[in-house]
């Protein structure tokens, strides 16, 4: 048994209905960190690269990290990696709750999932088994059905991953629900779950990882519990969720509005906020897995148009999507829209993005009612957006069949004059804005599966809630300027491949240092790094999740922000500003290493023990 890992993979063949396990080399986990490394590792070694998203011989690999599992606040994030049918390149989605502790309790530290089932199935995994059992009765129930039946079916200590009718399907941004209010939200790895007619898996066992030196791990255990405790940015997520701070945020000119279209809008952020959420319908927080930040509201509404039971609440790139984005201020409806993309399984970022795209592309007569099923999209129509949810979820009409696409391909369908895009590479831009901050328009445009904030540290850098010393990010990040940008977007990214692949919380996460990350690694799994090699495994993964872009057709000319973004608002703190972005992408590609067609210079790959890749 590898430490820190259970030292083996389990591989699914849905089309022969057979299981079977594979033990890896602790040298794989070493250099491949795992997470996000491990799953992209294992799609270049054993998938088939020029199989479609959808096609059977696409892999979709869930995959834990060596932290995974090890109680501390933060630690109980997985990964899924696949090629994404929105995007066409690299997708990945990662997740907390409570379904990766419990797969390395089940003895595997990632699932391939290869092949397409005749008919629907889910996968029942116990110790060291694996059953691939039918699924008629669940196909079409949303994620929140199919999670009880399944838990009144196998127990309720049972962790489940379910779709719902959005990927089954096949809408582009299609998601996987674990256990309700846990999401793995963006590249349509959903969808690719659909495509292989697997409903769910599902989950349970009690076996126990081994750490190299428990001793120290618990040390830093306490060190971290008390670091969370009293830290600030920690506690407002557990008093108000994560739009606790989205009124500072609007005055700042962070948040998008209207499409990414106007400055400002401070009366729709105070009725949006966390604050407000709180005060009107919040009736408790959950959390991940033995993590005490508690940062996920627990929400009802009692009456009117939008009445929901209790569950899960929004975050705040939801509050952002289906509120500002849409100049939608009834919170209640965003939580009741909110409710239905979890339960329908889609990503609320790409789904209210696609929605706003939408609203510009009818304010400007370049969709007409007439021709879409005679619905007409405005600002605000909260009314609207809710009735048009179903239609995106069943593909139904032409509007809903248009949407499902995403707004990229959505555009490309329509065609010249449609181009209200804030997208990346196809991947719909989070709620953050590169006006405000260039940072974030430099980590959007080199983000390996589009525009994200969450596969780097970027955002969080620029506001000044962490540093890295230790590896130069200590500089003063001024928001609207170029200056240390290409560095900080480069090594930024490589400390979220950390978080990605160890797999850890960013939330939580943002207490700890390089060194102690480094400490951590070597307690847990006896990677026996340093600092810098540490470092370099991180950029390994993501120049090899890089290339696999590459190798599905991305080129430089991705690495751009949508039009939307780089069109000056009039209004608020951000007027009249877009990022530099011709000279912080040349400054990166001469950081990293890339050549002027962005791929990598032949002795970068060599250097990082990627020689594999280049004639690739």
């Amino acid at each position: 048994m590898a430490y820190g890992n259970m030292g083996k993979v389990l591989e699914i063949d849905l089309t022969s209905g057979t299981t079977s396990e594979i033990g890896l080399d602790d040298e794989i986990y070493r250099q491949y960190i795992g997470g996000t490394g491990l799953a992209a590792k294992l799609l270049y070694d054993r998938g088939n690269l020029e199989a479609g998203a959808l096609d059977p011989d696409n892999l979709l690999i869930f995959a834990t990290g060596p932290l995974t599992g090890i109680g501390s606040s933060g630690s109980s994030r997985f990964s899924v990696g696949s090629r994404s049918p929105q995007t066409g390149i690299w997708g990945q989605a990662s997740c907390g709750g409570n379904f990766g502790p419990e797969l390395k309790r089940c003895g595997y530290d990632a699932i391939i999932l290869k092949g397409k089932a005749a008919d629907p199935v889910y996968l029942l995994i116990g110790e060291d088994t694996a059953q691939i059992l039918p699924a008629p009765d669940l196909w079409g129930k949303d994620a929140y059905e199919t999670t009880d039946i399944l838990k009144e079916k196998h127990g309720k200590e049972c962790k489940i991953c379910a779709i719902g009718p959005a990927s089954e399907n096949g809408v582009l941004y299609g998601s996987i629900i674990n256990d309700y209010g846990h999401i793995f939200g963006r590249s349509g790895v959903g969808t690719v779950m659909g495509a292989k007619n697997l409903k769910a898996l599902a989950a349970q066992g009690s076996k126990k990882m081994e750490c190299a030196d428990p001793g120290r791990l618990k040390e830093m255990q306490l060190e971290h519990r008390d670091a969370v405790k009293d830290n600030i940015f920690c506690g407002a997520l557990s008093a108000f969720g994560t739009g606790v701070n989205m009124d500072a945020k609007m005055f700042e000119g962070d948040v998008p509005v209207r499409n990414w279209g106007q400055g400002e809008w401070e009366e729709g952020a105070e009725k949006l906020s966390g604050i407000a959420l709180g005060d009107n319908f919040v009736t408790g927080h959950e959390t991940c897995r033995g993590c005490a930040v508690r940062c996920k509201p627990v929400v009802e509404i009692k009456e009117g148009p939008y009445a929901m039971p209790e569950g899960p609440g929004p975050e705040y790139e939801t509050q952002g999507s289906f509120g500002t984005m849409l100049m939608n201020d009834d919170l209640a409806s965003v939580c009741k829209m909110n409710d239905y993309c979890n339960r329908a399984g889609m990503d609320t970022i790409t789904c209210g993005a696609t929605i706003a795209w939408a609203m510009d592309c009818f304010e400007n007569g370049v969709l007409k009612a007439e021709d879409y099923d005679g619905v007409k999209l405005e600002w605000g129509d909260a009314a609207a957006v809710m009735d048009l949810l179903p239609k995106i979820t069943a593909r139904e009409g032409k509007l809903g069949a248009l949407l499902a696409k995403g707004s990229r391909n959505a555009s490309d369908e329509i065609g010249a004059g449609s181009e209200y895009l804030t997208d990346s590479k196809g991947l719909e831009a989070a709620m953050h804005n590169p006006r405000c901050n260039w940072g974030d328009g430099l980590a959007y445009a080199i983000s390996i599966r589009g525009a994200c904030h969450v596969s780097n540290v970027t955002f969080m850098l620029e506001w000044g809630a962490v540093e890295y010393p230790e590896i130069g990010l200590d500089k003063n990040y001024e928001g609207q300027s170029a200056e240390f940008k290409a560095e900080a977007a480069a090594l930024t990214a490589d400390i979220g491949i950390i978080f990605n692949s160890a797999c850890w919380c960013q939330f939580s996460g943002s207490m700890i240092s390089v060194t102690q990350f480094k400490d951590y690694f070597n307690a847990v799994a006896a990677y026996d790094w340093d600092i810098d090699e540490m470092m370099k495994a991180a950029a390994r993964v993501w120049f090899l999740q890089r290339c696999l872009g590459h190798i599905w057709g991305s080129t430089g000319a991705d690495d751009r922000l949508g039009q939307k973004i780089m069109t000056p608002v009039e209004d608020g703190m951000t007027a009249g500003v877009v990022p530099d972005m011709d000279r912080m992408l040349k400054e990166f590609y001469e950081y990293r290493g890339l050549g002027e067609d962005g791929k990598p210079k032949p002795e970068v790959l060599e250097r990082y023990g990627l020689g594999y890749l280049i004639d690739k």
